[in-house]
């Protein structure tokens, strides 16, 4: 088997975008040609897909239905009280109070009405006396339930306390301990992930899965699992991001919590066929807590060399912090367990240094409030500078300019054996580092000479080796810029070791033969579809390779294929409705592959599971450079609202018609997803560009050539007239079917009347015909009638005055209208001369502007990026990007 044969699938419970780590190995493996896709957890709650270093990305809405299940559960247990005690909603207790009020109030506007009509003499005194008690009754109910509620209310608060504070005690003591500690229970989003990810893994028919942190491990190994029984083999490689059991604590990652997760892990870290992980620490951990059969292999997250060449903005440029102020960074995670605010405290005992922190996933936390907050405290806000991420390709590159480089992480297990990509990243942005006394980073540093060790949550220990640092500055960098050093850290030397392990675990020689997984485009290439409407995008696609052949077309259907078309590439229904293995192969080729994306009729290119509108493959083409446009047919865009306006014959007159109703939704539908679009539009009919604004007349093709006949026409007696309409209500044949019908009775003509024949089948009816009656009611041409006219038959059709206008040349189709037909067929039956000329003229004109040269014409200033549209990414240089 070669490279090109291996299908990794690899996972994890982020949004990938800035996992460098699962980046980085992702492009490792893409740049040998393996095929890899990265399921993720989008963060938007939309689905989405693009093409990262080679690595197609699929990112998946995920619910997670169990776990905020869990939450309401133990929600609910926790809101629980007796009856009648309190209010379990606040909002209760204001309505109930409320309703109340306005009950007593009703019942002083009665009194009062009643007292003044007593007064004015009015109405029986016997009745007033009785309205006396009925409202002192009424009085006295609403004043009870007033007290009732209040008291209620009163009880209900008194109560909570203690059943608050035993809630808390309760919480307090069982997140404290280790045992026991069940994941399906605390974690039950590890079942919400194999409900997203499980199916997916199993159309995808992977070779390897390969599972990103304690997460996803028991997907991959149930994936796994139930390739068995399909007889295949599924190996699993599980990625051990860090030391489980020894995780630090803070919010809602308790002791507890951290247990189940470890539980979680060793409950399937036995079934990976292989374990990689960041240290040499963890790596030895793992094998003897769990007894692995194989020492895990240490793959350090360390930098790309090539990010350092990566053109951004640099920290201080964005802070506007001159450059001989020392300037510390902090990059990365911001929670308590990171010991930031050791380095805000150390910033008291370094009065001229600025901190810089650039927070992940963003400064909009409270994590990052409560450093602000200590700041002001501390009275240095004016020195500290948080910051939001900036990508992971571009860490490097944008922290160069800052002095040196923190890790303050304070003292837990799993900092103890860990070696965090921030020490690389700031090796390779050429800074040296203050760390804290964790064992693997302390040995490391020591050894290295990079930087200084100061005693965990110490901040004057921190700023006595802040000072030292800042005050030989030179040699620390020009150790830290050793190539001897850089080459050490250097992710290629990892990305080696990963190829290693899957080298070994499949069998397979995987050498890299796409550096940095990326596949420069340096021609241009069309992908049209996925409809192939008559055939359109095929000859399109040929005429474009015909007449310019630097230029790669490809057509696309996804229908039944029950009209025999020419295609490039086909799909199934239910291949384009639900097979995801087949849409992501068809959007990781395009993405590799394709620079330009014509959608016909308004249909998603790469499968409908996230919509059936061309707009969701939209933003995916955007970010990945690709051109796109429209190509409309016909119905899909043709308004019948604004049709029966114009047209006198139109298909459409009756508005409560179903089909009328059915096409005018539609359309509907598809001006709303037009409004806000920047791409071109072509419409392949000229009556069209009335319903499209600033829409591109695309003439159709047919293979002129391919429709020569030898057949004369009208040298027949009784001569053949066929019909073959493609849909009948639009074509007008309910108009067509009895005038012919009755002609062919009468002996004048031989009706042929077929529908729904292989397009081989039809072209062979067409060229022995004499006349062919194209349609009655939409006053325009299609393809049908062009071929008609490439077969040199007599055509017969309803075409509007302002359609003919638009047209360089004469259009050579007898003009008829359900009015007229049998007047029309009969003249044409005796005037065979007249006749004759009108067919002799079709061929011509079909070579004029419907052989594929003129279509050709007006793609390429799309396919040259001369059409200016604000979708438009990149230069104009032809090539769609990467």
């Amino acid at each position: 088997m070669t490279t090109a044969d291996l299908r990794v699938v690899m996972m994890v419970a982020n949004d990938v975008t800035n996992d460098s780590r699962v980046r980085k190995e992702a492009a490792a493996l893409a740049e040998t040609g393996a095929e890899v896709t990265v399921l993720g957890v989008s963060a938007s709650g939309l689905p989405s897909r693009e093409m990262l270093d080679g690595a197609l990305i699929v990112r998946v809405a995920v619910p997670f239905a169990l776990r905020e299940e869990r939450k309401r559960s133990r929600t609910a247990r926790r809101d629980w009280r007796p009856p009648l005690v309190g209010y379990k909603h606040r909002t209760t207790y204001v309505s109930r109070s409320q309703r109340i009020q306005a009950e007593l109030k009703e019942l002083k506007a009665d009194s009062g009405h009643a007292i003044a009509r007593a007064k004015a003499g009015q109405g029986n005194p016997l009745k007033f006396k009785a309205g006396v008690g009925t409202r002192l009754l009424r009085r006295a109910r609403w004043k009870a339930a007033e007290r009732a509620t209040w008291v209620r209310k009163g009880v209900g608060n008194k109560a909570d306390t203690p059943f608050k504070f035993s809630w808390r005690v309760y919480d307090g003591v069982l997140h404290r301990m280790p045992w026991p500690a069940p994941w399906r229970k605390l974690h039950p989003e590890a079942l919400d992930l194999e409900i997203a990810f499980g199916d997916l893994i199993d159309r995808l028919e992977p070779d390897v899965v390969h599972a990103h942190d304690m997460h996803v491990i028991g997907v991959a190994t149930r994936a796994a699992g139930r390739a068995k029984l399909r007889g295949r083999t599924l190996k699993v490689v599980y990625d051990a991001h860090e030391y489980v059991a020894g995780l630090s604590q803070y919010g809602a990652r308790t002791r507890r919590s951290i247990a189940a997760w470890a539980n979680h892990e060793r409950e399937y870290i036995g079934d990976a066929d292989r374990v990689i992980t960041v240290s040499p620490a963890i790596a030895s951990r793992l094998r003897s807590e769990h007894k692995l059969k194989h020492e895990p292999t240490v793959v350090m997250n360390t930098p790309n060399p090539a990010d350092v060449s990566v053109e951004v903005s640099d920290i201080r440029s964005q802070i506007g912090l001159a450059s001989d102020v020392p300037l510390l960074v902090y990059s990365g995670g911001v929670t308590r367990a990171r010991g930031i605010h050791t380095a805000v405290q150390a910033l008291v005992d370094l009065p001229d240094v600025h901190l810089a922190v650039v927070c992940v996933p963003g400064v909009a936390t409270d994590a990052v409030r409560e450093l602000q907050a200590q700041a002001v405290q501390l009275e240095v806000q004016d020195r500290l500078h948080c910051l939001d991420p900036v990508k992971p390709d571009e860490v490097v590159a944008f922290l160069r300019t800052a002095d040196v480089g923190l890790i303050p992480i304070l003292r837990y297990p799993s900092h103890e054996m860990a070696l965090p990509n921030k020490l690389f990243e700031y090796a390779f942005a050429g800074l040296p580092v203050v760390v804290s006394d964790m064992p693997s980073m302390k040995e490391f540093v020591d050894r290295t000479r990079i930087g200084e060790v100061f005693t965990a949550a110490n901040a004057h220990d921190l700023a006595t080796k802040v000072r030292t640092v800042l005050g030989d500055l030179d040699n620390y960098r020009e150790r830290v810029v050793d190539p001897t050093y850089q080459q050490e850290v250097s992710w290629s030397g990892q990305a080696a070791k990963l190829r290693a392990v899957y080298a070994e675990l499949t069998g397979r020689e995987l050498e890299v033969i796409r550096p940095g997984g990326r596949i420069k485009k340096t021609g241009r290439h069309l992908l049209l579809g996925p409809v192939n409407s008559a055939g359109q995008a095929w000859l399109w696609a040929t005429a474009l390779e015909r007449e310019v052949p630097d230029i790669k077309a490809e057509s696309l259907t996804t229908g039944s294929g029950a009209f025999d078309f020419r295609v490039h590439r086909t799909g199934t229904y239910r291949q384009y409705r639900s097979d995801l293995r087949w849409q992501l192969e068809l959007t990781a080729y395009a993405l590799r592959e394709v620079t330009h994306v014509l959608f016909e009729a308004g249909r998603p290119m790469f499968g409908q599971q996230r919509g059936q509108m061309w707009t969701t493959d939209v933003p995916m083409l955007d970010q990945a450079g690709i051109r796109h446009g429209l190509v409309f047919h016909g119905s899909e865009i043709r308004d019948p609202e604004q049709h029966r306006a114009q047209y006198r014959y139109s298909p459409f007159r009756n508005p409560d018609d179903e089909l009328t109703q059915r096409l005018q939704a539609a359309n509907n539908l598809m001006r709303r997803h037009l409004d806000g679009y920047n791409g071109p539009i072509f419409v392949t009919t000229p009556d069209l560009l009335e319903f499209v604004e600033n829409g591109i007349w695309l003439p159709l093709a047919v293979d002129a050539e391919g429709f020569t006949s030898t057949q004369p026409v009208l040298e027949r007696e009784v001569p053949v007239v066929l019909h073959a309409p493609s849909a009948s209500a639009l074509k007008g044949s309910a108009y067509v079917d009895p005038v012919l019908t009755d002609l062919d009775a009468r002996g004048l003509i031989k009706y042929n009347r077929v529908q729904g024949v292989p397009h081989a089948e039809l072209a062979e009816m067409v060229k022995s015909a004499d006349i062919v009656v194209d349609q009655l009611l939409l006053g325009s041409y299609g393809v049908f009638a062009c071929e008609a006219m490439a077969a040199g038959r007599v055509t017969v059709g309803h075409i509007a005055d302002p359609v003919r206008d638009l047209l360089p040349t004469d259009l050579p189709i007898a003009e008829a209208t359900p009015d007229d037909l049998s007047e029309v067929i009969e003249r044409l039956v005796a005037e065979r001369d007249t006749a004759r000329k009108i067919a002799d003229a079709g061929p011509s004109f079909v070579r004029d502007l419907h052989d594929g040269r003129k279509s050709v014409e007006v793609l390429l200033p799309f396919l040259n990026n001369e059409l200016n549209f604000d979708n438009e990414l990149g230069d104009e240089t032809g090539a769609g990007g990467e």
